[in-house]
């Protein structure tokens, strides 16, 4: 009994469920794991969400059903002088059994719209995990940017007061001066400024990250750079559209709400249907009467014939609302296409990115050799600067890589399919259809 009332007060506080610590170094699958954590707050309103959804259809459903209600009253009276009553005591207990028997498709219409509302509230549930998905992504690769960019400006710091000093001691032995001293002095706190600001860039993304994995106590410390594959099969623009059409969560949500517009209506159509109902009364009177009966059973049935104009106010209202819809849908899909051409545009561009990035650090690189030979040599040699350089270049690497992928991502939730696989089919089986609308 004690295990089985501690199962139940873990499960009924979220707060309390066992939340296994990050691991050191944090990669990006574990953190993904964490998008659809149950007891965090995002999820915890996309289920509350559901489960009131979840509510209002069973208590639709339960509008009819068979219903048993056990009624009573106990009352005294006081008997007039000519009652031919000898009894004051006007008790009664009673037993109601009741049920709808047919009400003309208006109840099915309604469990059917409490229904299709259910579903809205599961698919936008998904979709917000699937935000969380690419929030974490994005923040996860801000945080290894932040770390590229503090060891940038931290290369430039000791570079920048190295030059300082050698300066003051030029000024000591009379081959400098003061405003060259001064100079010095000047962009060194100009790159302690920015050592600084990127080192708190540092601690502030770590914490955005733990607040979206939900461990806001303990950001992590280390993160793994995961592999990125930036040769991956990028279908055209057209494929993407047609497919997006077909499969994106976004246009499952608004079909979804246009469906509930479309039940909405056929509600409304049924709002006046006559309604039919039984009802079996058993009763115990305490006072004898012999108009009082012991068990009743009835049948009624309920005809409107006139409501004014209100039941042709509510299918308005509905029709307009599924014509809203509809003008939602296809703003949606407009949108879905201009933000697929963006990101495919972008995939694109980031490539070209990427191979200019790879050849400046390749460039940097041999420039980084020459100068530390020259440097051992004991020839002039700029190695200071060389070393900054390809810490640049390599931070531009990575940001190209970064945004690659998290492009190939935001493209891939778009669509609602695997781009790699849709490029392979789209290979395979080349598009013979008529050209025509991306609709779909």
């Amino acid at each position: 009994m004690m295990r089985l009332l501690l199962i139940l007060l873990v499960l009924a506080s979220p707060r309390l469920l066992a939340a296994e610590p990050l691991p050191e170094p944090l990669t990006l699958d574990a953190a993904l794991e964490q998008a659809s954590r149950p007891n965090h707050y995002e999820i915890l309103l996309a289920e509350a969400e559901r489960q009131k959804s979840a509510a209002e259809a069973e208590a639709q459903r339960a509008e009819n059903e068979l219903t048993l209600d056990l009624e009573g009253r106990w009352r005294k009276v006081g008997l007039s002088d000519n009652s031919p009553l000898t009894d004051d005591d006007d008790s009664l207990a009673g037993l109601y059994l009741r049920k709808p028997l047919y009400d003309f498709g208006r109840s099915a219409a309604a469990d059917a719209l409490a229904e299709q509302k259910l579903r809205l509230s599961e698919l936008q549930k998904q979709w917000r995990i699937r935000q969380r998905e690419l929030k974490i992504v994005e923040l996860y690769y801000q945080v290894l940017d932040a770390d590229n960019e503090f060891l940038r400006h931290n290369e430039e710091l000791a570079i920048g007061f190295i030059r300082y000093d050698r300066m003051r001691e030029n000024r000591d032995l009379g081959l400098a001066s003061d405003i060259d001293v001064e100079e010095k002095l000047a962009a060194y706190e100009l790159i302690r400024q920015n050592r600084y600001r990127s080192e708190n860039r540092q601690r502030l993304t770590r914490q955005l990250l733990a607040e979206a994995l939900g461990y806001p106590d303990s950001p992590p410390d280390e993160l793994a750079v995961p592999e990125i594959d930036t040769e991956r099969s990028l279908p055209e623009v057209d494929v993407l559209m047609k497919q997006a059409m077909r499969s994106s969560p976004r246009i499952g949500i608004s079909r979804q709400q246009v469906q509930i517009a479309r039940q909405a209506i056929r509600q409304a159509e049924k709002e006046d249907r006559p309604q039919l109902d039984a009802e079996l009364e058993v009763a115990k009177h305490f006072r004898d009467n012999s108009t009082r009966d012991n068990w009743r059973a009835s049948i009624y049935f309920d005809v409107p014939l006139y409501r004014a104009s209100s039941a042709d106010a509510r299918l308005r209202k509905a029709r307009a609302a599924h014509r809203k819809a509809l003008a939602e849908l296809d703003r949606t899909r407009s949108e879905l296409r201009v933000e697929i051409l963006k990101l495919w545009q972008q995939l694109r561009q980031s490539r070209l990115r990427l191979q200019g990035a790879l050849a400046a650090q390749e460039y940097r690189d041999l420039y980084l050799d020459r100068s530390r030979a020259d440097y051992e040599l004991e020839f002039k040699s700029d190695l200071g600067d060389a070393m900054v350089q390809f810490s640049d270049a390599r931070w531009k690497v990575w940001r190209a890589r970064f945004d690659f992928d998290l492009a190939w991502r935001k493209l891939e939730t778009l669509v609602g399919a695997d781009l790699e696989t849709l490029a392979g089919d789209s290979a395979a089986k080349p598009d013979t259809a008529p050209p025509g609308d991306a609709n779909g």
